[in-house]
């Protein structure tokens, strides 16, 4: 089988498709295609049943950050503040510089301690850009970039800040089909919190793992099975740690993916319409998120960001281990397989005669048998992502994390 890189680093991507006998190729006849970035249009067009794509187009509505403020913004609107309240205030500047400023002038003389912003562009990552904001006169705002309260009540473990790198992969938007990997990371500030605010101090605030490494005081994770140790600690390891100083793990999950599936219904009105658009098959793509989570003091979980292509570097023999059975079970539930080449391209000379919108498969047989087994059953294989299905519209499998 073959496999096509489109851009950004990808070793440990090529790493696990070559031990599994795939092959690299310039052509347009792959089996998976991986890119570090959303497609251009043109990738998706002509795609057979069987061709698997990373990411969904306009999957971007959720990943960039401005564009996740409007569209949470939509559904505030829609479904009510109280429905969607895990987003913390949030401005798109400069267009909504004005709102913003009147905001700021009466936090001023009701809550002046708490008047504290964080600045980020839009559309960056790996905390390039950031800024702590206290003065309305600080800001100097050129590019689009979003400004959003700042959580002066953070959970501390060990007296330090952290989030939660959560890894949600989507195999489908219709049906939704959710899988909340079992594993992910817990990313601390390589320096202790206090409420004496120190803005100039990034190592206090923030949790990039890619800012915190530059830090002396950084401590690094060298042993993967000691996965609580440094400033990098597994997802099980977090969960073991909270379970034992007797909070209620499933309460706090249940708001967890309640976060993650309002988060993907906000960009739901997007996806279809451009997949039908393409004449896409239900399952040509799949995605792979990176969802950031603080926690507050209240255990109360807020989403920070959500990434398009989480970074998958094996910076330790932890990230090693978690990423790489991350990508191999993702593979196993795309459905990948081998399909007769010299078929469907002739079956895609036809492919601007057919009518917008999706096209069947020979996967609708719904029995998982013979030739016709749905991809869907193919998760029986994904030996780390096991999970139960809930009784409601969208399909979320999600892991025992005891």
């Amino acid at each position: 089988m073959l496999y096509k890189i489109l851009k950004g680093e990808t070793r440990l991507v090529r790493s696990i498709l070559e031990a599994n006998h795939f092959t690299l190729t310039d052509s347009h006849e792959w089996n998976v295609c991986w890119s570090t970035s959303s497609c251009k249009s043109y990738m998706y067009e002509g795609l057979n049943e069987f061709q698997r794509i990373n990411h969904f187009p306009m999957s971007y509505e959720i990943t960039r950050k401005d564009r996740l403020c409007y569209n949470f913004m939509k559904m505030q609107e829609k479904f009510g503040r109280e429905q969607f309240d895990f987003l913390p205030e949030t401005y798109i500047l400069p267009s909504e510089f004005h709102d913003f400023n009147s905001h700021f002038m009466k936090l001023k003389q009701s809550e002046p301690k708490r008047n504290l912003w964080i600045l980020k562009p839009a559309n960056s990552s790996q905390g390039r850009g950031i800024k702590i904001i206290e003065d309305i006169n600080e800001l100097n705002v050129d590019d689009t970039c979003v400004i959003s309260r700042y959580i002066t009540n953070p959970l501390l473990i060990n007296g330090h800040k952290f989030d939660l790198r959560i890894y949600v992969v989507v195999t489908s938007y219709e049906p939704l089909r959710v899988y909340v990997y079992k594993e992910g990371l817990a990313r601390f500030a390589s320096e202790s919190y206090s409420t004496k605010f120190n803005k100039n101090n990034r190592y206090i605030h923030l949790t990039n793992y890619s800012i915190n490494k530059k830090n002396d005081k950084f401590v690094k994770n060298e042993d993967k099975e000691q996965d609580d140790v440094g400033f990098k600690w597994s997802l099980s390891a977090f969960c073991n740690h909270l379970d034992q100083v007797g909070i209620d793990m499933d309460l706090l999950w249940s708001r967890i993916f309640d976060v993650i599936l309002k988060t993907l219904a906000c960009g739901e009105s997007y996806v279809l319409p451009a997949m039908k658009k393409n004449g896409m098959y239900r399952y040509n793509c799949f995605e792979v998120f990176g969802f950031d989570i603080l926690l507050d003091s209240d255990l109360k979980p807020w989403l920070i960001e959500v990434n398009l292509s989480p970074s998958l570097s094996p910076d330790s023999p932890l990230d090693l281990v978690i990423k790489s059975n991350l990508l191999a079970d993702t593979f196993n539930l795309t459905g990948v397989r081998k399909f007769d080449r010299r078929r469907e391209s002739l079956n895609k000379l036809k492919f601007r005669a057919k009518v917008p919108g999706f096209h069947s498969a020979s996967v609708a047989n719904t029995s998982g048998t013979g030739k016709n087994k749905k991809y869907a059953n193919y998760s029986s294989f994904a030996g780390s992502i096991p999970g139960t299905l809930p009784g409601n519209s969208a399909d979320i499998f999600t892991p025992g994390f005891t």
